[in-house]
């Protein structure tokens, strides 16, 4: 309905350039003294005879939205409702300006004529197919729109699910193993360490495994990864230090359901510095302007760059960018930098919605 009503201004608007016109011609010096008259005359004749295209847009409109046309057939039904709406507003608008005719010019004007509907017919066949064709013009790239947005649509929720089976079973036998080792060793420590790992890795699988929204908002994706480094510090200990720091207002903005995890997955295989074997990584997001900032540092000695145009290596950065590609197409950037004090910045830019 909004489009139609849009439409419809947009004719309005249209019809108005040719009254403006026969209204501005009738401005000349000669008119001057009388141009009272003549000029309500033609602002009348020019309403008459333009306006109510404005007011046949949305039925053109309408019966475009509902053709489609996909056998002989199907063109000749559609071909008939057209030629059947143009000729019934062909009647009325030879009606309409009959009777305006008769009542402003009574001595002069003649009844409604079969000859007036003939000479008719062949304006308004010329005008109502150029609007008819706009109109499917303008249907068509509607549709292309609806159908690659659709697509995209499937290729995400395709791309998510993949995400969801692809939860590194490595980090899932270390997690269980570690959990294993710390209740085999009951006799001289606690289980609470173990119990507390375990409840942790229930909660993360729970999160992960159910069925989300490709967008959510970034306080339960920081929830998540909470879950996740509560594990990994249990099972590394001080040898893995993560620091999370997110402005407030970040945490309100919309992102891609399982973002975090992957970058931070990656961070802690590829992040383990050569000096004294730790692990150091840091998760920060902050809002600039209408866009958010998200970055995931580590403290490896890096790797390598890829150029501009080539893709992104690796399971879960080459996951994550075309799940970007394909949810913001390119109002998105994602940047990978080798720090110069060794390191790397996975630097990602998203639209900042609610």
């Amino acid at each position: 309905m909004r489009s139609r009503l849009r439409y419809a201004l947009l004719t309005f608007l249209i019809a108005s350039v040719p009254v403006a016109l026969m209204l501005l011609a009738t401005r000349g010096p000669s008119d001057r003294d009388g141009m009272r008259e003549p000029l309500l005359q033609t602002l009348v004749y020019g309403v008459v005879e333009w306006y109510p295209w404005a007011l046949l847009a949305p039925f053109i409109d309408r019966r475009v939205r509902r053709s489609r046309p996909r056998s002989r057939m199907d063109r000749v039904r559609t071909f008939a409702g057209h030629a059947g709406l143009a000729l019934m507003f062909l009647a009325a608008h030879v009606a309409l300006k009959t009777v305006v005719n008769r009542t402003m010019f009574p001595g002069e004007a003649g009844p409604l004529s079969f000859r007036a509907f003939v000479s008719d017919l062949l304006p308004t066949s010329i005008l109502y197919t150029a609007i008819a064709v706009g109109f499917t013009i303008a249907e068509s790239r509607r549709r292309q729109t609806e159908i690659a947005e659709r697509l995209r649509a499937e290729v995400a929720e395709a791309r998510l699910d993949a995400l969801r089976q692809q939860l590194n079973p490595h980090f899932l036998f270390n997690t269980l193993n570690h959990i294993v080792s710390e209740l085999r060793s009951l006799r001289s420590q606690s289980a609470e360490p173990a119990l507390k790992m375990l409840l942790a890795l229930s909660d993360l699988l729970r999160d992960v495994l159910r069925e989300r929204a490709q967008l959510i908002p970034l306080r339960d994706e920081v929830r998540m990864v909470e879950r996740y480094l509560e594990i990994e510090r249990a099972r590394f200990g001080d040898r893995l230090q993560a620091e999370v720091t997110f402005e407030p207002r970040a945490l309100d903005a919309q992102v891609p359901s399982l973002l975090l995890q992957p970058l931070l997955e990656n961070a802690m295989r590829h992040g383990v510095s050569q000096a004294d074997g730790r692990c150091r990584l840091s998760l920060s997001a902050r809002v600039n302007g209408n866009r958010i900032n998200i970055e995931v540092r580590d403290a490896g000695p890096g790797m390598p760059v890829p150029q501009p145009g080539t893709a992104v290596t690796g399971v879960g950065l080459k996951n994550t960018s075309e799940r970007l590609r394909y949810l913001y197409g390119n109002d998105h950037t994602l940047k990978l930098t080798t720090l110069d004090g060794g390191g790397l910045l996975v630097a990602i830019d998203l639209p900042f919605r609610r």
